[in-house]
């Protein structure tokens, strides 16, 4: 009876890492901002870059966006201030040592899409894998169309660790990765609320408020006594 309520023995998942691990980082953008969008936060890549990392040693962090052609934005004042917006953000990235890699957006019936920015980051694993750049690829992205391009790098004998938002996440990019980080479980260590300064803000305002009309009642208050 004893030895069947005894605990069993937890076994640690073993996790297989190369000496001297060398990573690269790659990261679809547009994957990123539709579940930052919908989960309205804002992600901080310096914080997501060093927790990917961890405590081995980083070749580089790529960022892989799409901006408008030149005509675009003469052709449209809304999406020339979109452009000044994304392009401080993207030297902002540059500065923290990430490298930006850009694709124009196309123009559709639909609005405008990128498009040629999942072939680019896709050659960029490839041709650095057949290099020897790095041992361990880590894919930020959710999208399964990467799924013949992780089969390919482990293939030159190079590990690729997946990591995405459970909203924009491929079941099969998973299953076919080495390793899986949910980044829903981890958000609180890389982002913050995007409405946060503005509700801070908000409750200074209300706490003034408040104290004021405190004030206003206890002076009222005390010249009613007096009479």
């Amino acid at each position: 009876m004893l030895n069947i309520l005894k605990r069993k023995p937890q076994t640690k998942q073993i996790e297989y890492r190369y000496i001297n691990e060398r990573v690269a980082i790659f990261i679809d953008a547009g994957n990123m901002f539709h579940a930052s969008n919908y989960l309205k936060i804002k992600i901080d890549y310096k914080k997501l870059i060093n927790l990917l990392k961890r405590d081995r040693w980083l070749l580089r962090a790529y960022f892989y966006t799409g901006i408008p052609s030149q005509d675009m934005i003469q052709e449209r004042e809304d999406l020339f201030q979109q452009w000044k917006k994304q392009e401080g953000f993207l030297n902002e990235l540059q500065k923290l040592g990430i490298k930006v890699k850009t694709m124009p957006l196309k123009k559709t019936p639909e609005g405008y899409i990128e498009k040629g920015v999942d072939v680019l980051l896709a050659t960029d694993m490839v041709s650095l894998a057949f290099r020897d750049a790095y041992d361990t690829a880590i894919l930020v992205s959710g999208d399964s169309d990467y799924v013949p391009v992780v089969e390919e790098i482990q293939e030159l004998g190079k590990r690729v660790e997946n990591a995405s938002f459970k909203r924009t996440s491929s079941y099969e990019l998973r299953k076919v990765c080495d390793s899986f980080l949910l980044l829903d479980n981890v958000a609180h260590k890389f982002t913050m609320p995007l409405n946060k300064p503005k509700q801070i803000e908000k409750t200074k305002n209300e706490n003034f408020i408040v104290k004021l009309l405190k004030k206003l009642k206890a002076i009222f208050s005390k010249k009613e006594e007096k009479k």
